[in-house]
């Protein structure tokens, strides 16, 4: 055991405090191993994910429940399917506060309001705000990627339906025609 003095800072100046007995080395130089460290980044450790925001979180499942529904649906419905989906996590008012300030979230035309203001997804705002905010990588994981190339497909397709069904007539249709063919094409693309 050695006697020695140690210099203590103080709110003042410093503090000088004498025969302070040093009983034990807290680190030994023997349990530290330099080759314990990785050789090459690869061998290090990669940092752990952090969770998704809860904001961020809402945005990405209703993402996936209007991909599941046609790309379309109303307020009423997505804000009851959500806070059913998640009980303790969402509520309406967040939902739809979601929906309007979100870019890839717009408002479409319907008919009726049957179910509140009808929403559809912006496809190709989603693509950039996903890779704005870094999601790519949890947008995969969870098939969203998938998911929109299927709705922009039945969307070409059922556009090219449509307009198959003008075809017969393209030198004289009749105002039937182009309304029916109108109607199809605003349904789909409103």
């Amino acid at each position: 055991m050695a006697t020695v003095g140690i210099l203590l800072p103080c709110r003042t100046s410093r503090c000088f405090v004498p025969n302070v007995e040093i009983v034990e080395s807290f680190i030994s130089v023997e349990a530290v191993k330099v080759s314990d460290a990785p050789d090459t980044p690869d061998d290090a450790p990669k940092p752990k994910r952090r969770p998704l925001p809860l904001t961020e979180t809402l945005v990405l499942d209703i993402v996936d429940y209007l991909l599941e529904n046609e790309g379309y649906g109303y307020s009423t419905q997505i804000s009851s399917y959500m806070v059913d989906y998640k009980p303790r996590r969402y509520t309406s008012r967040e939902v739809v506060g979601i929906l309007r300030n979100r870019p890839c979230f717009r408002h479409a035309q319907a008919k009726d309001r049957k179910g509140g203001i009808r929403w559809r997804l912006d496809v190709l705002a989603l693509e950039k705000y996903l890779v704005q905010k870094g999601y790519e990588d949890r947008a995969e994981e969870r098939g969203i990627y998938d998911k929109m190339r299927e709705l922009k497909w039945r969307q070409i397709f059922r556009t090219i339906e449509a307009l198959e069904s003008m075809m017969p007539e393209v030198a004289n249709p009749t105002p039937e025609t182009i309304n029916s063919c109108y109607e199809n094409l605003a349904t789909l693309w409103s």
